[in-house]
């Protein structure tokens, strides 16, 4: 591994590291843990989703989605229906609650990403993105 490889590692790392702990920190003091907020903003932004793919979007287990969902079940956020069509499926989806909720905590949680960045140009950002869309694919 050269010297410049392990710099990146671990300047990403530490970039990671920093700018996640401050987020879940944010979304806590809403009273969610990150998967919840995940659970409740896709659902917010895409409507109804089966299982599955609320799992693959929001990055966790299927083991985890089934311990976060019954978590947002339990405080009344969501509710899981059985599709009608094929049984083996369950959508999630917002209750009024969970609706009230992720539409009042959204936008705080936007503007808390907008100062979290306001130290980067807008040109930064989008070549950060675009880098970091490449390393994905390799």
């Amino acid at each position: 591994m050269s010297r410049t490889n392990l710099k990146l590692v671990i300047a990403m790392a530490r970039s990671y590291n920093h700018t996640f702990n401050r987020i879940e920190k944010n979304i806590k003091s809403f009273g969610l843990t990150a998967s919840e907020f995940g659970v409740l903003e896709f659902l917010y932004h895409k409507g109804n989703q089966p299982i599955q793919e609320i799992a693959n979007k929001i990055l966790v287990t299927s083991g985890t989605i089934t311990y976060v969902i019954n978590k947002l079940i339990e405080k009344k956020f969501v509710e899981r229906k059985q599709c009608t069509k094929d049984k083996r499926i369950f959508y999630i989806h917002l209750t009024e609650k969970g609706e009230e909720k992720i539409s009042k905590i959204f936008p705080d949680h936007e503007k808390f990403i907008d100062e979290l960045f306001k130290g980067l140009k807008e040109t930064e950002k989008k070549i950060l993105i675009k880098e970091f869309k490449k390393m994905s694919e390799l």
